[in-house]
């Protein structure tokens, strides 16, 4: 499986630092999400499925950065839906996995990971709100090692503070300046669904992590206070 990925991502420039960043991104998460597999006990099927979600949920972003030299998706393709269309729809998921029982499942979860929702028709929630947690959890890990920066200049735009107190992802419309897409980042965190992914977060101390490499603490420090307090309240709830 691993070796596959690894060929597949050989077809692009893996010199280019961005299609690098994305390989080494999908590595993390397909471990990321195996742990989150074992953590609900699931069966050593589900817990390879989950390893392969995580290694392909962004397959389709080599082909989007190699085409169109950027990774937003309303600027050239939806990542996921493409990623759908070539593995499933063109059948390339037969390099990496043979069971076509579980077909409709990676295509779900791969699909819906970068939607605001997944909707609720969906035949296996619980591998849909992995991949969308464990994808989150390595982009605030990314975060927390400086390799993204959490920038403080401009003011926090109101629409995006509003939706932030409301324990709400950011909609990508309200964000207009540098400050804010830290504000969206930060906000990852209310878009997790399981209860052993705010472990995963607190045991790894990575929004600690985050905070103590801010330049400036205060002007960020309410919007790390009210997060905290979300995971906490989280983590109270399982008690």
């Amino acid at each position: 499986m691993n070796e596959e990925f690894k060929k597949y991502a050989s077809t692009f420039d893996m010199n280019d630092c961005n299609i690098d960043r994305k390989y080494n991104h999908s590595l993390r998460v397909e471990k990321i999400n195996e742990e989150l597999a074992i953590k609900q006990n699931l069966s050593k099927h589900d817990i390879l499925l989950a390893k392969l979600i995580g290694l392909l949920h962004d397959y389709g972003r080599f082909y989007q950065w190699t085409k169109y030299k950027t990774f937003n998706d309303k600027e050239s393709i939806d990542h996921a839906d493409y990623a759908v269309s070539e593995l499933i729809d063109k059948k390339k998921i037969t390099d990496f996995y043979k069971n076509e029982d579980d077909y409709q499942t990676i295509y779900e979860a791969i699909k819906y990971h970068n939607k605001y929702h997944v909707p609720k028709e969906v035949i296996n929630k619980l591998m849909c709100d992995m991949i969308r947690d464990a994808d989150k959890l390595d982009l605030l890990y990314m975060y927390s090692v400086n390799y993204f920066i959490m920038e403080d200049e401009g003011e926090i735009s109101e629409a995006v503070h509003k939706q932030f107190m409301n324990h709400e992802l950011i909609d990508y419309k309200n964000k207009k300046t540098k400050i804010d897409t830290s504000i969206n980042g930060l906000s990852f965190v209310f878009d997790l669904n399981l209860n052993c992914s705010f472990k995963y977060l607190t045991e790894n101390k990575i929004l600690e992590k985050i905070y103590n490499n801010l330049n400036n603490k205060e002007k960020l420090k309410p919007y790390f206070d009210e997060v905290n307090k979300f995971i906490d309240e989280k983590l109270r709830e399982e008690d």
